[in-house]
This record gives structure tokens, sequence and C-alpha cells, in this order.
């Protein structure tokens, strides 16, 4: 069957190559402080996973035929519509996270503005009394 032969040795160094600089950006990014360790995690992983299949294309055979896939692509395509789904989750997720964190913060900030405004208001009563005293 033609999904069983190897990729060709130049497609694979490509498909390789390409996904190391995708690992070595991803880092990069990291390293910059533009993307968080949590945040890179989906990505490392399936990057790491797609140069398992570059590197073994059998792996991407054995995958369709425990999934009765007949057709290798077919499996490729499937495990793709996942990664997508999977890294639309995560971000969903973190989004929604910083969502809430960001109300919580925007509600103590209104609570703690509210309580300064109180206390300056006490303090000005208290400091115009003394001054007026200090007058007279």
């Amino acid at each position: 069957m033609i999904g069983q032969h190897p990729l060709p040795p130049r497609l694979q160094l490509f498909a390789a190559t390409l996904l190391l600089a995708f690992v070595l950006w991803v880092v990069q990014l990291i390293r910059h402080h533009r993307l968080s360790l949590r945040d890179s995690l989906s990505w490392m992983l399936s990057t790491l996973m797609g140069l398992g299949c570059i590197l073994f294309p059998q792996s991407l055979r054995w995958v369709a035929d425990t999934l009765n896939v007949e057709v290798a692509a077919n499996a490729l395509f499937a495990l793709a519509f996942l990664y997508v789904l999977f890294n639309l989750l995560s971000l969903t997720l973190a989004q929604s996270s910083g969502a809430t964190r960001i109300r919580r913060l925007s509600q103590e900030c209104a609570l703690l503005r509210a309580e300064m405004d109180l206390l300056r208001k006490s303090l000005a009563a208290q400091g115009g009394g003394a001054r007026d005293e200090s007058k007279g």
C-alpha cells in the first residue's frame, strides 16, 4: 500500500527542520517573556508529536490502523483537527481565566478607591477642623 511507504528523505528532512525551527521559535518566545511556559506546553507537545510522526512515519500508519482508517492521510487530518481543537480549548480556558481575574481585580480596585475616598474625606474633615481651631 502507498500509505506504508516511508516519506521521501528530502521531505522528511524539510519537515523535521521546519518543526525543529518552530520548537526553537517557541523557546525564544519563552525566553523573551512573550509566551508563558504554561501556554507553550501544548505547542511544544504537539510539535514534538508531529516530529515523531515525521521521524517515524510508520507510527502514523499504526494510528490509522488502530482507528480503522484506510488512508493514513485521513488519520493525519483527523489528528490535525484534534490538535486545533485542543489548542482552541486551552486558549479559551486561558482567556476565561484571565477575564475572571480582571473582573475580580477591577472590583477590588473599585472597593479600594471608595475606601481611599472615605479616608480622604475623613482626614479632610479632621484636618480642616484642626486648622480652623489653630487660626482662631
